[in-house]
């Protein structure tokens, strides 16, 4: 391991976290410009593309990212800290998709939400919340 190696994968993380608060803004900005819209959460082609959006980042968030890089790469952008930084951001969008669950649920009792707007609210702002979190930690 040479010191371009530890640089290089700290820019390489850095980079990862700025991507990952990139995609946590695409998610809440895609949540807000097709709620109400049937056509995104039926089935289809623009259904299915949320389900394909929500995977790829659960993924990226739980394996680390990097999926070419080689084994001593990957080893030193996920270590301990880096690990330590996504179970935190994990924890906060599992506590962050259950308000939104609930807010959901007592926004329903005045304004009627579409099964389909509810559960990309409820999904898509955890997932969200799990990025930016992962991101701010890491830029710390």
């Amino acid at each position: 391991m040479t010191t371009n190696d530890v640089e290089r994968a700290e820019r390489m993380s850095r980079a990862r976290a700025g991507l990952m608060a990139l995609a946590a803004a695409v998610l809440m900005i895609n949540i807000m410009i097709q709620y109400g819209k049937p056509d995104y959460s039926g089935p289809g082609p623009r259904g299915a593309s949320w389900l394909v959006l929500i995977g790829l980042w659960i993924f990226i968030l739980w394996n680390g990212g990097g999926m070419r890089l080689g084994g001593r790469m990957r080893a030193l952008m996920n270590d301990e800290l880096s690990l330590q930084n996504r179970a935190r951001a994990l924890a906060a969008g599992f506590y962050a998709a259950i308000a939104a669950a609930l807010t959901v649920y007592v926004l329903n009792w005045s304004t009627p939400v579409s099964t389909g707007d509810a559960l990309k609210i409820v999904s898509g702002g955890g997932v969200a919340i799990a990025l930016a979190c992962y991101a701010s930690l890491e830029w710390r």
